[in-house]
């Protein structure tokens, strides 16, 4: 969940695609991470994350084990991702857990300026171990990715950017945007969700 606002629309479609996912697949785990709860810093272009580091390494966080229920999906345990870490010392290590274990990605965000906001960009550029790694190649963009986007209207430069950040930035991980939803004028004034998202075209 990409707003820097805890309780705005976006967290609203957040919960209901949340327990949407719940509700088809009891069987699955879901997990949220939400930019407004996480403390994810900016990349510093440091470039440490081109090393590669054993997997042990005791001043790296420490791969899941199999059966914990963050433990990495096969195309990521495959990889030499994990050989790949940031130098930065915050929650980002955790939302790594996250990203490794999922199968599917889904990503809810506003729409600042045609592109996503400052929060999740960070989160975003912190991908860049990923770049470093051959999970790209591996997977061949086999985890599906779906975006969804909050928006008021009025912006003339659309939402292009926020699209192709999204999809950079995840595609160095495994995953392949197959769906962007456009959820223009579809919440009321109190933040009520009072229509479905529009599928867009992908360019």
């Amino acid at each position: 969940m990409g707003s820097p606002r805890p309780n705005g629309r976006s967290a609203t479609l957040a919960n209901e695609i949340f327990e949407a996912c719940i509700d088809e697949c009891p069987e699955d785990g879901v997990s949220v991470v939400a930019v407004s709860s996480v403390d994810v810093g900016p990349c510093v272009g440091c470039d440490a994350c081109r090393r590669e580091l054993a997997k042990d390494d005791d001043a790296y966080p420490s791969i899941p084990e199999k059966g914990d229920p963050l433990a990495q999906c096969n195309v990521v345990f495959r990889s030499d991702a994990s050989a790949h870490q940031c130098v930065i010392d915050d929650e980002m290590a955790e939302v790594r857990k996250h990203i490794d274990a999922a199968d599917e990605l889904i990503v809810v965000s506003p729409v600042y300026f045609a592109g996503v906001p400052a929060q999740l960009k960070a989160l975003l550029d912190r991908m860049q171990p990923y770049f470093r790694s051959n999970l790209r190649e591996r997977s061949k963009g086999r985890r599906p990715c779906t975006l969804h986007l909050v928006r008021d209207g009025g912006d003339p430069h659309g939402f292009a950017p926020a699209v192709g950040v999204v999809r950079s930035a995840f595609g160095v991980a495994g995953f392949r945007l197959e769906r962007v939803l456009d959820w223009i004028d579809c919440f009321d004034e109190a933040g009520e969700i009072v229509a479905d998202g529009k599928e867009c075209e992908l360019g």
